[in-house]
């Protein structure tokens, strides 16, 4: 069997993020230094709209003047990574989609844009500590064998496609 981890920590991610979006307003974390992101007009008329809907997603943003924002606080699950790349691609999916504020399938493009963002990276190694938590983590899991996009979390390769695959057998 093999595991593509990015898309297993994906799924994790995406499913612990989306359970505690429903149960109510999600812990952030605030950050040391606050991060400013500019935007085109666009871009920031659809930010400013988002914004009440991304603070109950723990990412706290703020105008900050003109096509400025600040991010003040992140989810807790994404405290340890850059904002900025996740703040800009939430805003270009809005804008490719579509938004309504407090429309269901934009708030799930958010998470799934956490998620995603949040995850270990598929060359990062592991300990073997961290493959037994992100395995156990998986089989806590709703869906576990498709992350959020739809791509397999792992394939499974039978002992006889393994020989044939090395000319073993025919």
């Amino acid at each position: 069997m093999l595991i593509d981890q990015h898309a297993a920590h994906e799924r994790i991610l995406f499913e612990q993020l989306k359970k505690r979006s429903a149960a109510s307003t999600m812990a952030a974390q605030k950050l040391v230094v606050p991060e400013t992101i500019d935007f085109g007009y666009r871009e920031a008329q659809i930010l400013e709209k988002l914004i009440p809907d991304l603070k109950k997603l723990g990412l706290e943003i703020e105008p900050f003047g003109g096509n400025t924002f600040v991010v003040k606080a992140v989810p807790a699950l994404l405290a340890d990574r850059d904002s900025r790349p996740l703040v800009i691609e939430i805003v270009e999916k809005m804008a490719q989609i579509g938004f309504a504020p407090g429309l269901d399938k934009a708030i799930d493009e958010c998470l799934l844009l956490m998620a995603c963002h949040g995850t270990i990276r598929a060359n990062q190694q592991l300990a073997d500590q961290q493959i037994k938590a992100l395995l156990n983590q998986l089989d806590e899991c709703d869906n576990p064998s498709h992350c959020p996009h739809g791509r397999p979390t792992w394939i499974r390769w039978s002992f006889k496609t393994l020989e044939k695959s090395f000319k073993r057998i025919v």
